[in-house]
This record gives structure tokens, sequence and C-alpha cells, in this order.
């Protein structure tokens, strides 16, 4: 991500020192950057890229990674939220986005829902008036229905209603659930 803004924002001619010395200067400035703020989250990996990036926006050639991303760079980082307005504006001079960066550091191996294929915490409201109708009602009210993994859906009388509903309602996350399925 940090090559794409460099090439195309700060200098076209740019290339990565070879070695180890860029990934050693970006672990680096990500466990300053986790050390400050707790857990790391893409948006925010983008966002101080970003902000790194862009100080040295006027330098041309005449600057190093380790410069982008020292000590310097957090405070910067942390200093002024109003930066985001000019970052932006300075982003789209090259048709680049936020969104279109974190598309680039993303790990597309996992579908993010799933994460809902079977939700533990909601178990209890899913056993509460098991095999009842009003139970079916609560667990249809405030769970995702039918999950694979969950007990008390094993248990239940009303599986194939559910099953039903839960297609109806959540067609994504039920894809998933029946996918899970048919691979174990």
């Amino acid at each position: 991500m940090f090559y794409e803004i460099a090439t195309k924002l700060i200098h076209p001619g740019y290339r990565l020192p070879q070695g180890g010395e860029p990934t050693r200067i970006m672990h680096n400035a990500l466990e300053r950057l986790e050390k400050k703020f707790g857990v790391l989250s893409a948006p925010r990996i983008v966002d101080y890229v970003i902000c790194s990036s862009h100080a040295f926006k006027d330098r041309g050639a005449d600057w190093k990674i380790n410069q982008v991303f020292g000590p310097k760079s957090l405070e910067r980082y942390n200093s002024d939220k109003g930066r985001v307005y000019f970052e932006d504006k300075w982003l789209k001079s090259a048709e680049l986005t936020r969104a279109g960066l974190l598309d680039l550091i993303i790990d597309k191996s996992e579908h993010p829902k799933a994460k809902f294929i079977f939700v533990q915490s909601e178990e209890g409201t899913k056993l509460r008036l098991l095999n009842r109708d009003v139970g079916f009602v609560i667990c249809q009210t405030s769970t995702l229905g039918w999950s694979p993994l969950s007990e008390a859906c094993a248990q239940c009388n009303y599986i194939d209603k559910c099953k039903r509903e839960t297609q109806n309602k959540y067609p994504e996350i039920f894809r998933l659930r029946t996918e899970y399925v048919s691979k174990q």
C-alpha cells in the first residue's frame, strides 16, 4: 500500500530498498502504533500510512522510508484530525481512496461474515423456551436463526421452519452456514 502511494503521489521513480530494512521499519512503526492506540485495525493502518506519507508529499526523491515511518510519524498521526480532508484531497489527485488502499491490505481469505456461522452468545436465547411457539418467536426476533453448530438448534423441533426463516432474513449468512455444513 505504501509503495502505491509513494509511486503515485510522492516520487514516480521510488523503489523500495532491498533486503529486510522496509519490513523492519514498518514492523517497528506498527509496534509503536499498537503500543499507543491498542489493537491495530486495517483502517487504522491505512490512516497511519496515508498520514505518514502525506507529510513527505513535496519532497520528491529527497527522503528515506525510515524518515516516513520514524517516531515522529506517530506524533503527526496523533496531532491533528483535521488533516484527513487534505489527505483525501491529495489521494484523489492520483485517483486513490482510503477504501481502495484498504482493499490492498485486507485478508480476503475469510468471508467478513464468517464469524456469524456460530454465535455462542445466542445459545442462551435459543435455549429459552426451546420447542415452544413463543420460544421460536423469541429466537427469530433475537438471534440470527439456525446455525449448524448450535446445540439448541440441533434439539429444536422448529429446525426446518427456522432454516427457511434464516434463509429469507439472512441469505448470505445462511449460505455460509450451509457451505460450512457441506465442507464438514
